[in-house]
């Protein structure tokens, strides 16, 4: 979720701890941030502080800790050393995303999205588009990236980069699965062509697009080690093949 009042919650490690280490892995080197930052709101999600459980970056985990101020600029801090170059539009904490402008949003990254060797990471406040137009009307239309949307950022990504999408999941635990897979076949619906997978550890998934074979099959094999690293007692990857779901050393499925 982007919010300024969530900055160094429990979600933001697991974040920046994987985008960390796919720049750390060697196969992209660019990074490109897409924020969909909205205005605060009041509840209790921010509270959630992180715990270093030894799995994830402690250095990581130690820069939230002496982080002052909650500010997204604290992002490029950490990840410059990381990455050949840092892409975003600024004032980074200034400018917030709502559905009565979403349109002229888009292309301000349009420059940016077609960068070679990028890691193109879309961090919508919950997700893709789901329900009807009431329904996320009721909920917030500004917390979803719509599909004609994704679309538009897919047909310009370049050959040798991928997209990475937050997607928060159900309270439920038992529909954690489930929900991942439909997103799964929701942006294969709508990016032709695309190679998809995600990577859950509790109810939050991180959906990835690519265009090319060779970069799914690098993609493929750090989350694998990535998977193998974590201690997280619900952790998951599911992939999508011709049409199909598959699960990926589903650890649920274990217990």
């Amino acid at each position: 979720m982007v919010q300024l009042n969530y900055f160094g919650d429990n979600r933001d490690f697991f974040k920046y701890d994987l985008i960390t280490s796919i720049f750390e892995a060697k196969f992209l080197e660019r990074y490109v941030f897409i924020p969909m930052l909205t205005k605060p709101r009041k509840n209790n999600e921010g509270n959630k502080k992180p715990v270093n459980t030894g799995d994830k970056s402690s250095n990581l985990f130690n820069f939230i800790m002496v982080c002052k101020g909650k500010s997204l600029d604290h992002w490029e801090t950490w990840l410059s050393p990381h990455v050949l170059s840092y892409q975003t539009v600024k004032p980074v904490d200034d400018i917030f995303f709502c559905d009565e402008l979403r349109i002229n949003y888009w292309p301000r990254f349009r420059p940016m999205v077609g960068a070679e060797k990028a890691l193109v990471f879309i961090d919508p406040d919950t997700g893709l588009e789901t329900g009807t137009p009431p329904y996320r009307k009721r909920q917030g239309p500004e917390k979803y990236i719509l599909n004609d949307e994704l679309k538009y950022l897919f047909s310009r990504l370049h050959l040798e980069s991928l997209l990475m999408i937050y997607q928060h999941l159900p309270s439920n635990k038992l529909e954690h699965t489930k929900a991942t897979r439909k997103k799964l076949k929701q942006v294969q619906s709508v990016c032709h062509g695309s190679l998809t997978v995600a990577y859950r550890e509790d109810d939050l998934a991180f959906v990835f697009v690519a265009k090319t074979a060779e970069m799914f099959r690098r993609l493929q094999q750090f989350l694998s080690v990535y998977h193998r690293r974590s201690k997280n007692k619900y952790k998951e990857i599911v992939q999508l093949h011709n049409n199909s779901v598959e699960d990926v050393d589903c650890e649920d499925k274990r217990r």
